[in-house]
């Protein structure tokens, strides 16, 4: 046994029980996400050999294959050390084959890695995993179009980026409202090693799901490579704005709850004009970049079309799950209904319906359990 060997099982041999069960369950997630890696996405991720001469005047590389990875251009070896951001791009491990399409190595670690966190907390997979998802995947598709042509990948980039921000933003959120609680629950004794394992059905699903809402769409733009024009522009433009309106409407809610107190009912602000500002936000970005983006991306594109379809297809899907999230499971409804019960029949809460919009909506909220109950006061 080697002085490494026998280091690393002394430290988990120090580790308490629960985080030793954690450890050794992450690091069986990260193996089986490895495996799934394609090996060309996983070569031209790692590494990518320099091109000299002309370099500067040429295309940057959207599709690589194991012999132009490691080719050498004029004679020059190529080097196995030197990181290319280029070979992080969506397209680097794409082949005409529609599966190897929908896995790219570094977006599905991008995927299923963060969501992981499901593993110490269920609660966690659609919270803190599905901010880190999207914002890992901005990240990675970030650093992808670093190299290429500024205007050619300025679209890729600026698509990436809502994604960087809106993924950061529900993060720190989320551990902003609930770190009490987080600080507290870690001195609780957990789920056990087979209890976790019964999650990962739980965990894959929320990643194909987070899968198609951020990596499918990038792909698109990264087949496409479409250069700034009005209509690209006007979608990432209502994109972000649906995200920043979902994100103000959280910080203005919470900043007024904390100094008037928690049965304050929000009527100004961005709450003067929409009820539920975060999910109507949501829903306004996630049409944008799901649907809108990638739409316009495969109509103005004929060489690609058949490569896209499928992603196409794929951020439909991720789309409708975000969409069920947020009016299927009663999301809006719910907090509308919950609304009501607590202040309906106040003046101010019946003047504030009139003249703000609740957003997109399941069904309708049932007014008669409401009527007669008036407001509970402060």
């Amino acid at each position: 046994m080697t002085r490494r060997r026998r280091t690393t099982m002394r430290t988990m041999k120090l580790m308490p029980k629960n985080t030793r069960a954690l450890v050794v369950t992450i690091t069986i997630s990260i193996a089986m996400v490895m495996a799934m890696v394609p090996k060309t996405g996983v070569a031209a991720f790692a590494v990518n050999a320099q091109r000299t001469g002309t370099s500067s005047t040429l295309p940057p590389v959207y599709d690589s294959t194991p012999s132009e990875i490691f080719s050498t251009d004029k004679g020059r070896t190529p080097s196995l050390f030197t990181l290319d951001l280029r070979s992080l791009s969506t397209t680097t491990a794409l082949s005409a084959a529609v599966p190897v399409q929908l896995l790219p190595g570094p977006f599905v670690a991008a995927a299923v890695i963060p969501t992981c966190i499901g593993l110490w907390r269920t609660g966690f997979a659609v919270s803190f995993g599905y901010g880190g998802a999207m914002l890992v995947s901005g990240v990675v598709q970030l650093a992808g179009s670093l190299r290429g042509p500024s205007e050619a990948m300025l679209p890729l980039k600026l698509h990436a980026a809502i994604y960087v921000f809106y993924g950061a933003r529900l993060c720190g959120f989320l551990f902003h409202r609930q770190k009490k609680s987080l600080l507290g629950g870690m001195k609780r004794r957990d789920a056990t090693l087979a209890e976790r394992f019964k999650r990962l059905p739980i965990i894959l699903g929320c990643s194909g799901l987070y899968y198609c809402m951020a990596c499918c769409p990038m792909k698109i733009l990264a087949l496409d490579n479409p250069t700034t024009s009005v209509a690209n522009a006007a979608a990432l433009a209502i994109g972000f704005l649906g995200m920043l309106l979902a994100a103000v409407g959280d910080w203005y809610k919470s900043k007024i709850k904390a100094r008037d107190g928690v049965n304050t009912l929000v009527t100004s602000g961005p709450f003067r004009y929409f009820r539920h500002p975060n999910y109507t936000g949501e829903m306004i970005g996630w049409t944008s970049l799901c649907l809108l983006t990638p739409a316009l991306s495969c109509l103005g594109s004929s060489s690609n079309l058949r490569r896209m379809i499928p992603l196409l297809l794929s951020s439909i899907v991720g789309w409708a799950g975000i969409v069920f999230a947020v009016l299927g499971l009663d999301a809006t409804a719910g907090l509308e209904k919950k609304q009501r019960e607590k202040y309906g029949g106040t003046p101010e809460y019946e003047a504030w319906v009139k003249t703000s919009w609740s957003g997109p909506m399941a069904g309708k909220v049932d007014d008669d359990a409401t009527a007669n109950k008036g407001a509970v006061r402060n």
